[in-house]
């Protein structure tokens, strides 16, 4: 049996944590795993989501397969790993697809460079790669593609949010990688003091080469750290990549009408702020078509390997926000998952920094929790489980 404070941990706004507990303990999970491709992952030392560079241009696609197939189809050995042999996180979510097989999956195209094998991928308006965060226009040289992934996220999130407000709740995770690197970047182009904030999936973080790669992208696109805040589209544009125009649309829609989980670390702190700085520039057909949303609908879930990192600051990133673009109330909460005493080394690499996050594990572990009334020790076998079959091919 899970219990707050052990198994579910309050990062930043206790109070509302528990509310939001509460207000989704009873209802069920809807995952919607958004993927895409940023060339900011081709430059050396900014990621370790995937053993190669080039291995890291299927990551994406390799994730959305894991959960609609239980396999990567693009990848011979099943699952994207880091470079020191760390399984990816894709294991924890597939882990809890196996436990609530129930839990529908909705895939999004918002960029890839290699096309999943997905049924029924959404593929949606703006979609397509990114340009390296250091050429400082990731998603053209204006706001106009950023505008259409969030107004397609805007549509989207109306659709799921209409469809589950009866009694459903949306989990809305990410696979991007090299994502904390354009997350800096959103974040500074927005104006946050963000400087060696973000998490990362290596233990060392290498915050000097993230920072240089944000401030090659700001002077290329002719600007200072801030300049983007009264048009938050063009910091994604500038310096992000195609998911957090697209989830940042999703969720302020979806919470209309039901509740929403960021299921991310610092990246979708990176979404958070983004929601945040749109409050004030929303247009009249935006207004019109998602009416009133409501931000204490809205969570961000994570794990403990991001909340607690010592490298980063998320809670101390979730002040930043309010402070600069008003309260939102949205609570940060994260999973207490522990590899220590997992039989397979390579899981163990966890607790020494590595990996740490990705396609929403730390919320489907949480949403686990709540939906079968176990507590995060109880998740170890059924994810060793599925680290057995898709990584070491014993079936």
């Amino acid at each position: 049996m899970w219990q707050l404070d052990r198994d579910i941990l309050r990062v930043y706004r206790p109070h509302e944590g528990a509310a939001f507990l509460k207000m989704i303990k009873q209802r069920l999970p809807v995952f919607v795993l958004t993927i895409a491709y940023s060339a900011t992952v081709q430059i050396p030392g900014v990621s370790g989501a995937g053993v190669t560079l080039e291995m890291r241009e299927l990551t994406a696609a390799a994730d959305a397969e894991i959960m609609a197939h239980g396999r990567a189809r693009c990848l011979p050995n099943g699952v994207p790993s880091n470079p020191t042999g760390a399984p990816g996180p894709s294991i924890i979510t597939r882990a809890a697809f196996d436990l609530m097989p129930a839990m529908p999956l909705v895939c999004v195209d918002a960029g890839l460079k290699i096309k999943a094998d997905v049924p029924n991928l959404r593929i949606i308006n703006g979609s397509g790669p990114a340009q390296a965060t250091s050429t400082g226009q990731a998603l053209g040289s204006d706001d106009r593609r950023a505008r259409q992934l969030w107004q397609a996220g805007l549509e989207l999130g109306r659709e799921l949010g209409q469809q589950h407000a009866a009694n459903g709740y949306l989990i809305l995770a990410e696979s991007v990688p090299g994502g904390t690197t354009t997350a800096l970047g959103l974040l500074l182009g927005l104006g946050l003091d963000a400087e060696r904030r973000v998490s990362s999936s290596m233990p060392d973080n290498a915050h000097t080469l993230k920072l240089e790669v944000v401030q090659a992208g700001l002077v290329a696109a002719g600007a200072s750290k801030g300049d983007f805040a009264k048009n938050p589209l063009l910091a994604a544009a500038a310096l992000g990549d195609p998911m957090q125009p697209a989830v940042a649309g999703i969720a302020w829609a979806a919470s209309v009408y039901c509740p929403v989980v960021l299921a991310g670390g610092t990246q979708m702190a990176a979404v958070l702020a983004l929601v945040a700085a749109m409050r004030g520039s929303l247009s009249e057909a935006d207004n019109a078509l998602i009416g009133s949303p409501n931000p204490a609908n809205i969570a961000l879930i994570t794990t403990r390997w991001v909340s607690a990192d010592p490298t980063a600051d998320l809670a101390g990133l979730g002040r930043e926000i309010e402070q600069r673009f008003g309260e939102l109330g949205a609570p940060y909460l994260s999973t207490n998952i522990d590899f220590g005493p997992s039989q397979y080394a390579a899981m163990r690499l966890y607790e020494q920094g590595y990996v740490k996050e990705g396609v929403g594990a730390g919320a489907a572990a949480f949403a686990t929790m709540l939906a079968t009334d176990c507590s995060a020790a109880d998740l170890l076998p059924p994810i060793e489980e599925v680290y057995r079959r898709i990584v070491l091919g014993e079936f």
